[in-house]
């Protein structure tokens, strides 16, 4: 081929990955309906989309190195039985800014999240730090069909918005319907909860959790500054209590021990939410973790079977395949 042939050739192939990403990144198209006007697989818009990003005709604020490390990601695939891991980097300002680690990770995570997501399908999303970054860091690009599911009761907590806000500014971003739960997540008394749940309101909200084809969720911290003693849903005590019964995190409001399994299923009756045996149900579930903090209950997530997918910062991810 001659050079001038060559050259052709370059730059057609360049106006194809700037036509691409105009329709993905601008146009708002999903990567299943750029490969049906153009002609080739989803596979390929994929590599399309890639390609862009590394030669710089996208730049997308997050270091490109973000979606780099495929070794890692490959071997925590093969140790928890994960269908794919997303690695945020770690630099040597995440150390000294944890903040500013987290919000990579969520960055990662909105646009990891937003990728898996097909027209008409239901998106649960649960509730705590990370997931209302991720929730502030999804793309604003609709979705067609899509609906959006809170899947654990209201809860406040002065570091935070309200649990619906992290599925309200979802379905805002993508034009989703969205589905609040209009209960609180923890009631005082069982018989309370149980009347609740037996509102045709309320029965109607939990019931459509049968249709969640992915899911959302972070795990929170056992410590004492954790949002379920922030959103008064726990006191500094019961968290004591729950540890000495090797409680390790807290999923979904739910204490689990490092295997996954819950502590106290009779706290079932007063809570309002999602119960883990259907969360382990949903076809694709997005577990979003960050920080050495919460290993030992990232560990638990995962040993449990909760996740298919996991967003992680680089420096825990190696940590995890040495636990």
């Amino acid at each position: 081929m001659s050079k001038e042939g060559a050259l052709t050739d370059d730059l057609s192939h360049a106006a194809l990955l700037s036509n691409v990403a105009v329709l993905y990144y601008k146009e708002g198209l999903t990567q299943s309906e750029i490969s049906k006007r153009i002609g080739v697989s989803r596979a390929s818009v994929v590599n399309y989309l890639r390609q862009a990003r590394d030669t710089g005709i996208v730049d997308i604020r997050i270091e490109g190195s973000a979606f780099a490390s495929t070794g890692l990601s490959r071997k925590l695939c093969q140790k928890f039985g994960l269908e794919d891991a997303y690695i945020a980097p770690s630099t040597s300002i995440s150390a000294v800014d944890p903040a500013a680690q987290t919000k990579l990770v969520a960055q990662v995570s909105g646009m990891a999240m937003f990728d898996l997501l097909q027209p008409k399908e239901w998106l649960g999303v649960s509730w705590g730090g990370t997931v209302q970054l991720t929730a502030n860091s999804f793309p604003n690009r609709p979705v067609s069909g899509l609906s959006v599911c809170q899947i654990l009761g209201s809860m406040s907590s002065p570091d935070l918005a309200s649990a619906e806000d992290c599925a309200i500014q979802i379905a805002r971003k993508t034009g989703a319907r969205c589905y609040t739960l209009h209960a609180p997540a923890l009631l005082s008394h069982e018989d309370l909860a149980q009347k609740l749940r037996e509102e045709p309101v309320i029965r109607q909200q939990l019931n459509r959790f049968a249709n969640l084809t992915k899911v959302l969720f972070s795990i929170g911290s056992i410590e004492d500054d954790t949002l379920m003693v922030t959103a008064q849903m726990a006191s500094k005590a019961e968290l004591a209590k729950y540890k000495k019964r090797g409680a390790v995190g807290i999923l979904c409001g739910r204490y689990i021990a490092s295997d996954g399994q819950q502590v106290d299923p009779d706290l079932n009756k007063r809570l309002i939410g999602i119960e883990l045996d259907e969360l382990r149900r949903i076809e694709t579930r997005m577990f979003v973790a960050n920080g050495h903090r919460k290993l030992d209950a990232v560990l638990a997530v995962l040993q449990g079977g909760y996740a298919t997918h996991l967003v992680i910062d680089e420096t825990s991810g190696q940590a995890l395949l040495h636990l």
